[in-house]
């Protein structure tokens, strides 16, 4: 099940954007992440992509040190430039959820994806095609397994009690959102086979599901979903999302990226 909480006005979705250009010089490159490798063996594409921030999904956790480099420096960056907006994310959450929300402390702070050139450029019509067709598999987030070793040092855990969060900042003209099924399965297995093999287990049809520029979307457990490509995506198109997980830990959901 999806819920939507308006978070960000106008004016603090342009002062967001506004800030991370200001720090372009520390986008990470995804471009060049193999994603959903045992698929196809492609790149995730070639077209602009990037990150601010750690990402689970990408860095690694279990693999190697890339997640501890990129989290250890780039959350002082985040906390000096965005707390602002992790208060007004935990206090909006919170409401909603009728429970104590939190920044981790530990973990990466939420980042943002960045599905856009950089100043003084546009997308050339190659990237342009590439939008218009998925960018990700259907999967279930198990972000936080990531981090099990972590959260075995809080005395009251469920790994069931997980959220995932999505905020707009900029859509494409054609806008963006995100595609759901209400099917179950087994997230583990179910991540790890072809985008063919996944649309035949599926029973349900997909639920599309509209993104708003300042409206926080999320989800609670382990919910089937696919980024939508692009609609008529223009050159100087840009899609700029605050993302972020949380794990449920004594009681107080944690927030992290």
């Amino acid at each position: 099940m999806i819920h939507r909480v308006k978070t960000f006005t106008k004016e603090d979705c342009n002062k967001i954007l506004k800030e991370i250009y200001n720090l372009e010089k520390l986008w990470i490159n995804r471009s060049q992440e193999r994603r959903y490798s045992f698929e196809n063996k492609m790149k995730i594409t070639r077209a602009p992509f990037w990150t601010l921030g750690a990402a689970s999904y990408l860095d690694h956790v279990r693999k190697g040190e890339q997640y501890d480099k990129h989290r250890d420096y780039l959350n002082p960056v985040l906390y000096k430039k965005f707390n602002w907006i992790y208060e007004i994310i935990c206090e909006r959450l919170q409401s909603d959820l009728k429970e104590p929300v939190v920044i981790d402390g530990f973990l990466a702070h939420p980042g943002f994806h960045i599905f856009a050139t950089k100043t003084g450029s546009v997308l050339e019509q190659e990237y342009i095609d590439l939008f218009e067709k998925p960018l990700g598999s259907v999967h279930v987030d198990v972000q936080n397994e990531e981090h099990h070793d972590y959260w075995q040092t809080f005395e009251h855990v469920n790994f069931d009690d997980t959220m995932s969060f999505t905020i707009s900042l900029k859509l494409p003209s054609g806008g963006g959102g995100l595609y759901t099924w209400e099917d179950e399965v087994n997230p583990y297995s179910f991540n790890y086979t072809t985008t063919e093999q996944k649309l035949t287990e599926l029973k349900g049809s997909s639920i599309t599901n509209l993104y708003n520029e300042g409206e926080m979307v999320y989800f609670m457990g382990y919910l089937l979903h696919q980024m939508m490509p692009g609609v008529n995506v223009q050159p100087d198109d840009k899609r700029i999302t605050v993302q972020g997980h949380g794990q449920k830990c004594n009681g107080v959901w944690r927030l992290y990226w």
